[in-house]
């Protein structure tokens, strides 16, 4: 380079420093003065626009959850001065009531504004705007509120919403801030990344007195997707109401299509209200019964004389008897020196399979049950769906199969022949869900085939445009002869025409089903006894069925947790629902 060009690009570069330093010193001594002054009367806010969650129907297109505005009293507590602050504690107090003091306690480190008061009334907007000039940094701003108009109904499936935790804002990354609506239970949590929105942003100019002067920029929030469900509500209503009507404290009921494997209504009692259940939390969550817990897909019982339906399945298809040879009631069935006795004490006398289902004979059970041992029983348990993982939209927890090596394990003690026995009836070590005796009542009215059950049956777009459509899917086949299914559903008709399923008999639909009676307390004989046990230590009661008889279309479990008896309790609860459906016109919209 000569030495003329080198002079040259020096002269340039020492102008250009000339002029950035003037310009400094314009900006910072000349008119220094003037620009703090704008700057402490107007700043830069940055905000998160919380988009609205998607809406939830029913199959009808009844909304169980959408979102409504919410004005919120918020304030941007960073930007103000010592000497801001007080006169602002005074005036809020005031106006509003508001301590501001103890409110700036609860402050987190976080961007996000502190929220004074929530759900503004239009009084309250108003006093707002008529002393806005003498509330530096305070605004309002609109964010959704999330609403379930039918309350209890559907509480178990539907769940809650609230403010995320730190691991869900690791998780869900942008997609949410830390004032965003996140679900907490149900439908509401496993659905989240579909209902949630896409987080907007807004970029304004504020002045001393919290007017906006300026947008500088903005990106419009976008609302979630909405789901529809395969639940009908009228039907979710007759389900809730028949079961309170009953009286019974505690229980579950699933109503599922037996074609398709949609879940028509599914209720846990007691249940809770979504829309206040954080202002009630201290009262839920110290309920004894535990109104948050779901019985319908988390409580794991003895499945009791329900189990008696695969074991029949068990007993035809490995060949250990026909449908036609009987067994000998007596009342009791003697094992070695043990005797195990029938719930009948007076015994139910000659009993083929059929009349064995119809009574619900254990003797008939003991005595098959022990030829077929404990391996038999668990195998054909696991073809119809018990301590399986059942796939839904919701958690449902696996029930337990107990097995000689498990009992050798947990125990240190061999598997006995009484174990098979018990087994064979329910009894003993086996839980199960209400979801997987539903489900396999679902294998025997059709033949074997389980449909895997779903909750969900669309989703739309926020233009309600059907996105996604849920199609029936086949979850297990349980290979068979279909005369042994037809034997089966033979029995589980004469369980409630002439045997002890005789309170789910009705003129309205032809029900067909099994009663269960699973014990919790060793009581050595009596029915007596057992009324007199507290509340807590009395029987379970089940009745799971089908109807109509000859074409099913529903399938319906019903459980009384402590309800004492099946066919006494759980079968007229299964008996009302199905002739109101009936009674109502329902079952012809499937």
């Amino acid at each position: 380079m000569s030495r003329r060009k080198f002079l040259f690009l020096l002269s340039a570069l020492v102008g250009v420093f000339l002029l950035i330093v003037s310009r400094l010193f314009q900006i910072q001594v000349i008119r220094g003065e003037r620009y703090r002054e704008l700057s402490r009367k107007n700043y830069l806010r940055v905000r998160n626009l919380y988009p609205p969650r998607g809406d939830i129907y029913d199959r009808n297109g009844e909304k169980l959850a959408y979102d409504i505005p919410r004005y919120v009293l918020s304030l941007d507590h960073q930007r103000l001065s010592e000497e801001e602050t007080k006169k602002l504690r005074g005036n809020l107090k005031k106006i509003f009531g508001i301590d501001l003091a103890e409110a700036l306690k609860e402050v987190r480190e976080t961007a996000e504004p502190l929220r004074l008061k929530e759900n503004l009334t239009q009084e309250e907007l108003a006093l707002y705007y008529t002393n806005r000039y003498r509330l530096p940094g305070v605004f309002v701003e609109v964010v959704p509120k999330r609403v379930y108009p039918h309350r209890e109904r559907l509480c178990h499936v539907i769940g809650y919403v609230g403010y995320p935790s730190k691991k869900e804002l690791r998780k869900l990354g942008s997609r949410i801030a830390s004032r965003s609506f996140v679900g907490k239970l149900g439908i509401e949590r496993s659905m989240d990344k579909v209902l949630l929105g896409e987080l907007g942003r807004e970029e304004v100019m504020i002045n001393a007195v919290g007017k906006v002067v300026r947008t500088l920029s903005r990106k419009e929030p976008v609302k979630g997707k909405s789901l529809v469900l395969t639940v009908d509500l009228r039907m979710q209503r007759i389900v809730e109401d028949v079961f309170r009507e009953s009286g019974q404290p505690a229980g579950a009921v699933i109503l599922m299509s037996a074609k398709t494997g949609e879940i028509l209504a599914l209720a846990s009692f007691p249940g809770f209200d979504p829309n206040t259940v954080y202002r009630d939390w201290r009262k839920v969550s110290r309920n004894k019964l535990k109104p948050m817990f779901n019985r319908a897909t988390s409580g794991r019982y003895p499945p009791a004389s329900v189990l008696k339906v695969p074991v029949s399945y068990a007993i035809l298809e490995t060949k250990t008897a026909s449908p036609w040879d009987r067994v000998l009631c007596t009342g009791s069935y003697y094992l070695g020196n043990r005797r195990f006795y029938c719930w009948n004490t007076y015994g139910h006398g000659s009993v083929n399979m059929i009349r064995a289902l119809q009574d619900s004979c254990d003797v008939y059970y003991y005595t098959y049950g022990y030829d077929l041992g404990p391996s038999t029983i668990i195998r054909y348990a696991r073809k119809f769906g018990y301590g399986e993982n059942i796939p839904l939209e919701i958690p449902v927890r696996k029930g337990f199969l107990p097995t000689p090596e498990w009992k050798r394990r947990r125990f240190g003690e061999s598997w006995y022949d009484g174990d098979t026995v018990n087994l064979s009836i329910g009894q003993g070590f086996m839980l199960s869900t209400l979801m997987e005796q539903v489900l396999m009542m679902m294998g025997v009215v059709n033949n074997g085939v389980i449909y895997k059950p779903t909750l969900v049956r669309e989703i739309k777009d926020p233009s309600g445009r059907t996105v996604w459509k849920n199609r029936r899917k086949v979850w297990k086949v349980v290979r068979g002869r279909q005369e042994h299914f037809a034997v089966i559903r033979r029995g589980l008709r004469e369980v409630v025409r002439r045997g002890t399923g005789t309170k789910a008999l009705s003129t309205i639909v032809d029900i067909a089903g099994k009663t269960g009676t699973a014990q919790i307390a060793f009581i050595r004989r009596g029915r007596r006894k057992r009324k007199k046990l507290p509340w807590r230590r009395r029987d379970h009661a089940w009745f799971v069925g089908f109807a109509p008889y000859r074409d099913p279309l529903f399938i319906i479990g019903v459980l009384v947790e402590h309800g004492d008896s099946g066919g006494k309790v759980a079968a007229p609860i299964a008996r009302k629902i199905m002739e109101r459906i009936y009674m109502e016109g329902l079952n012809r919209e499937l």
